[in-house]
């Protein structure tokens, strides 16, 4: 195995008589990764698979569950993990993608806290060869970062000053997502529970921010927050912040991770409104681009990679009759290929928590818990961008 990234707590003094048994349950953690350290090149030629030849993608064994349990139906641990009300689904698509390699559930919402507030400086002092090559690569890897986040959005739900409280951001982009999870190492999911967005948190969250607003003049250091967009930086909200990034750490029992995680994407807009902009202009992807695509999400698969994929939800889901939102930017992985009547056909896993029979017809009838075959023609109607980790 190659070096890895520094965990948190690692360094701690522990019993004698418990370091046998942690070395014996950190080995079974690589074990379960063994083929983790595999890197695709990172320049491939990409091609369609000319046959559509059949794919599924083996995920992490489930451990998620909602605040009240397993016991509702559909089973949560039965479906994806769901973000609820939070509009981060590319957290959730990253924490799927980098879950399906590792082979370990990882938490979105740890995800999301270090796209917005992790030091990007730490991946520069990371000793790992292979990620500092990868850095080389992008060139700007530190502009990518602050262009990347500068995107980030602030929901006024309950939230009307627009403050950047953690569980009120909004928005962000799956190749620097998982750039920045090399920080650290993994945090699973039943650590720091995503189900259902920050509904596991939401009594701890209300209490703080009580506790904040009665302790607006305790100083704080908030070095922790010395990472973060200058955007993100406000005296309402950064103990808030703070607090939130300390009950993250003592949450989260770290796994080193097994290999980097070397992004590779492709995008032919930033985001769903500008592709709706692209096409208001007459200036829709070109054949070449969209060929391109399938041709990269066609590679992960066949080197059993889950790719992210950037697209409208409104392919799945018909729009309300009273919605003003011509947007429903959204981001999931494809775990899967099929070949249905000479049609190619790829599986999505959806996370929005949305039930199969609210989707549109014809599409409802290939959903099965959360999980979706779209045509090739359905996916690239709205599909933009495409990620996968090396």
């Amino acid at each position: 195995m190659s070096e890895t990234l520094f965990a948190v707590g690692a360094r701690r003094q522990r019993p004698p008589l418990l370091r046998p048994l942690l070395g014996l349950l950190f080995a079974f953690a690589n074990f379960t990764v063994g083929t983790a350290e595999q890197l695709l090149p990172a320049a491939p030629d990409y091609a369609r698979n000319p046959r559509c030849t059949a794919r599924a993608l083996a995920l992490p064994p489930s451990t998620h569950t909602s605040v009240d349990g397993d016991d509702i139906s559909p089973r949560p641990s039965k479906l994806p993990l769901d973000q609820g009300d939070a509009a981060i689904c590319f957290a959730y698509a990253t924490a799927d993608m980098i879950s399906q390699r590792v082979g370990v559930e990882i938490s979105p919402l740890d995800v999301a806290t270090k796209y917005y507030f992790a030091s990007p400086l730490r991946l520069e002092r990371s000793a790992n060869p292979r990620l500092q090559e990868h850095l080389r690569r992008m060139g700007d890897w530190r502009a990518a970062i602050e262009v990347s986040r500068a995107t980030t959005e602030i929901s006024q739900d309950n939230n009307p000053k627009g403050l950047p409280f953690i569980d009120k951001l909004e928005g962000g982009e799956e190749e620097i997502a998982a750039l920045l999870y090399n920080i650290d190492g993994l945090c699973r999911d039943k650590d720091l529970p995503s189900y259902e967005g920050f509904s596991h948190f939401f009594g701890y969250l209300g209490f703080l921010r009580w506790l904040v607003r009665q302790s607006a003049a305790v100083p704080y250091t908030r070095r922790s927050l010395g990472g973060a967009a200058p955007a993100l930086h406000n005296p309402e909200t950064d103990a808030f912040n703070e607090a939130w990034l300390n009950r993250v750490k003592h949450r989260c029992r770290r796994l080193p991770l097994p290999t980097p995680l070397l992004p590779i994407s492709f995008r032919v807009a930033t985001n769903e409104a500008s592709f709706l902009e692209m096409l208001d202009k007459g200036q829709p992807p070109s054949g070449d681009q969209v060929q391109h695509m399938l041709a990269m999400i066609d590679y992960a698969l066949d080197h059993d990679r889950a790719p992210a994929v950037g697209y409208s939800w409104y392919v799945l889901e018909q729009a309300a009759p009273d919605e003003i939102d011509l947007v429903a930017d959204h981001a999931s992985i494809v775990i899967g290929r099929r070949k249905v009547g000479g049609s190619c056909q790829y599986r999505i896993q959806d996370n929005t928590g949305e039930y199969c029979v609210r989707m549109r017809p014809g599409i409802r009838e290939r959903c099965d818990l959360g999980r979706v075959w779209l045509t090739e023609q359905e996916l690239t109607h709205t599909l933009y961008s495409v990620t996968y980790l090396r």
